[in-house]
């Protein structure tokens, strides 16, 4: 059955709006635009990944051709009649509609309830059902609970007992919607928390742990069960906005993560995760989602926070999981980036100058090394999501 897949990352931001007619603020509309492509790396042959030009990825056609890589492409004036089931990057009221406007039957897709149910799962307070799923487990978790602020009383209560802190939107993707209170509560910091609090009714307040290592753990759900998918090594930028990831063998990562944590507590977590997931999200959703996770350091060593965020959804570090596994030579290991450029003649310039230093070298319909962007870069493109093999070992994501 062919599968109709759309890139629209701006998911976390119309769920929060919560309306069918949401419009995603520019620089969110930008990346939709300029990474469009992301799905013909994760879909399967066949498959159909919706474009915003019938020539979009022209440019990639070589690389795609290469490494056996046999999507077809549509744009929305032009979906194909023969498509079974649809998968986006998100599900929102927005997506849906979208679907339903461009001719495809309302019937492929999860009606009102399910999306409902969705949005409730993608609220960041929900973390604390899974901690406490994973204690009554026999799981180790962080003993402070996120909690919901409702109003600046309850928000400078929180601050009083945790000096150091983070506050977070109930609504927000790739590390938006964070606000980090580590030296006092500034008026900057005031006020975008008391817009979140107009726009979202609340925001969940956490203790501020010092991390060493992010990752998370990625699933998928078939409608029946929920396996595990593997895992994202990824890194962050100062403000928790996301970065990139390391591609690397689940072994490899493993072992880095083993460093810290004992691979059988991972492996509790993964177990009591599959199990909570199996019961409440398998009759809701189909597709791949992950739960992020942290390393952070106490007075007695490293401890492990097994449940930061849940992304009920499609996410970069799924993204460099399939493509890894997908194209990749096992021997070597490399970067999974996503970036922006406010000037797009500086990406053009650096997209030149990396294929010209690091050609891309595939052997046996394998990468081995070298740059790779995944999408087309033209003149006004402003993001790039772009892999780049090297042949040695990389260890670490830090």
């Amino acid at each position: 059955m062919a599968t109709l897949y759309l890139f629209n990352p701006e998911n976390d931001l119309a769920l929060a709006q919560g309306s069918k007619n949401y419009t995603a603020p520019p620089l969110a509309r930008a990346i939709a635009y300029d990474l469009a492509t992301l799905p013909l790396w994760y879909a399967d042959k066949n498959d159909t990944v919706w474009l915003p030009t019938p020539h979009f990825a022209s440019p990639l056609q070589p690389i795609l051709d290469a490494l056996a890589i046999s999507c077809h492409t549509a744009t929305a004036t032009c979906l194909p009649t023969d498509i079974r089931s649809c998968s986006p990057w998100g599900w929102s009221p927005e997506v849906a509609h979208r679907f339903v406007r461009h001719g495809i039957p309302s019937a492929l897709l999860p009606d009102d309830k399910k999306i409902s149910v969705l949005r409730d799962y993608g609220h960041r307070l929900h973390t604390r059902d899974i901690l406490l799923h994973l204690q009554a487990c026999g799981c180790s978790t962080p003993h402070t609970l996120p909690q919901l602020l409702t109003d600046k009383k309850s928000v400078q209560d929180f601050l009083l007992q945790h000096p150091r802190a983070l506050l977070k939107a109930p609504w927000s993707g790739s590390g938006k919607g964070l606000c980090w209170v580590l030296q006092g509560y500034d008026l900057a910091t005031v006020r975008r928390v008391q817009g979140i609090l107009h726009k979202q009714g609340g925001v969940i307040g956490e203790p501020y742990y010092p991390k060493v290592q992010d990752f998370a753990m990625e699933f998928r759900a078939d409608g029946t069960m929920v396996t595990f998918a593997g895992y994202s090594c990824f890194t962050t930028d100062d403000r928790g906005a996301y970065k990139g990831n390391l591609l690397a063998s689940d072994s490899k990562i493993e072992a880095l993560l083993s460093q810290y944590i004992p691979i059988a507590k991972l492996q509790a977590v993964r177990d009591a995760l599959i199990d909570y997931f199996t019961t409440h999200i398998s009759p809701i959703y189909q597709g791949y989602f992950g739960v992020d996770m942290m390393i952070y350091t106490t007075c007695d060593g490293y401890a492990l926070h097994p449940c930061i965020e849940i992304n009920l959804r499609m996410n970069m570090g799924m993204v460099s999981r399939i493509f890894y596994d997908r194209y990749v030579a096992k021997e070597v290991s490399g970067l999974y980036r996503v970036e922006y450029f406010a000037d797009s003649s500086m990406l053009m310039h650096d997209h030149r100058l990396r294929t010209e230093k690091s050609p891309l070298q595939i052997t046996n319909g394998k990468i081995t090394s070298g740059y790779l962007a995944l999408n087309p870069i033209y003149p006004d493109t402003r993001y790039r999501a772009s892999v780049e093999i090297i042949q040695n070992d990389i260890r670490g994501s830090r």
